[in-house]
């Protein structure tokens, strides 16, 4: 019996000790900006609209503020995608003073664990500079290689390409006067 235990503990403390040694993914980023020809009051008033996001990314057919109010730390957004899936965001940090609004993926269907973004307003020569940037990790962000489909540069491929496509909207929705 007490050599049983033994291997038994002993068994119990090499699988923590490889656990301990496992690596994980790395923590991916995705930045893309661009210039505006608007004010940045005008700007920051359609980046800072945590619920008006549809009115500029095509691939959200809706967004509504489910939890608190717009513009508030804390608020809560349910975002319906062109596919149908649902995610909820939740806005972690907010500054109108510094033009910034930060949110991370709640719950839903995420592209991504651990996602963390920031959409920041500057001034600059000609308007107002956008930029959205993010830091993540893949889904299944235990494993140092991915067991699914979707790799580390596909998934980093997906967000650059996303903002890109939702900065170029919004430039061109401003400065035509659409929102």
């Amino acid at each position: 019996m007490k050599h049983s235990i033994r291997f038994l503990m002993i068994g119990i403390s090499v699988f923590f000790v490889h656990l301990s040694f496992a690596e994980e993914a790395p923590t991916l980023s995705a930045k893309q900006s661009i210039v505006i020809s608007a004010p940045v009051s005008k700007v920051w008033e359609v980046v800072s609209d945590f619920g008006g996001l549809h009115n500029w990314l095509t691939p959200i057919l809706d967004t509504q503020i489910t939890l608190g109010k717009n513009r508030q730390q804390g608020a809560i957004r349910l975002l319906t995608r062109a596919n149908g899936t649902k995610v909820e965001e939740r806005l972690i940090a907010y500054d109108p003073i510094e033009m910034s609004a930060t949110y991370t993926y709640v719950q839903g269907r995420p592209l991504a664990a651990d996602y963390i973004s920031t959409m920041k307003v500057t001034a600059v020569d000609g308007g107002s500079k956008v930029e959205w940037s993010a830091t993540f990790r893949r889904l299944d962000y235990w494993s140092a290689k991915p067991t699914g489909a979707m790799d580390d540069e596909k998934l980093t491929a997906i967000y650059n390409k996303v903002y890109t496509m939702g900065l170029s909207s919004m430039k061109e929705k401003i400065e035509s006067g659409q929102i």
